[in-house]
């Protein structure tokens, strides 16, 4: 299974952002990456009227869409899946990013912006590193929000160069 990275912070702070210029990043250097959004408040998967989005109105447990160059999963489930679980069901990656799940046990990047960050998040021993617009002591890795590349290195290094499949290397 690939390795699980969530980044966390509070709303606006540029989590997504980050996850999309990581992504950009780390697929450039060949690997397969993965994203995960924790819709914590729900979420549909469609327009309300269109096909899909009637068929699991209707009760689907499953819902799939397709096109020629994408294909959607709607799965209903009872109760919501682990970062665990969900990293099981990915199948061909080499890191899942996920963002959200600060609840959920496993690596985590907090990230912090001014103005919109309310504190630190209590992440104990789960936290790897902050991405910061403002200056931090701690006792982890900290990464500016323009040093994509060095924090890209950073989950490289640690994540992805000891089990990661990258097929350009």
């Amino acid at each position: 299974m690939a390795a699980v990275v969530s980044v966390v912070g509070h709303a606006n702070a540029g989590k997504t952002t980050l996850i999309a210029r990581l992504i950009s990043s780390l697929a450039a250097r060949g690997y397969r990456v993965a994203a995960v959004k924790h819709a914590a408040h729900g979420y549909e998967i469609d327009s309300r009227g269109k096909d899909s989005w009637q068929f699991f109105q209707a009760g689907a447990n499953r819902v799939l869409v397709v096109g020629p160059e994408s294909l959607t999963v709607h799965t209903r489930h009872d109760r919501e899946p682990t970062l665990s679980e969900l990293g099981s069901r990915m199948d061909g990656v080499d890191l899942i990013l996920a963002e959200g799940f600060k609840s959920q046990t496993g690596p985590k990047i907090e990230v912090l912006r001014q103005g919109y960050s309310e504190g630190r998040l209590s992440l104990g021993s789960d936290l790897i590193a902050v991405v910061s617009d403002c200056p931090l002591d701690g006792g982890v890795s900290c990464f500016r929000p323009d040093q994509v590349e060095p924090l890209a290195d950073f989950i490289e290094s640690r994540f992805l160069q000891n089990g990661g499949r990258c097929p350009t290397r």
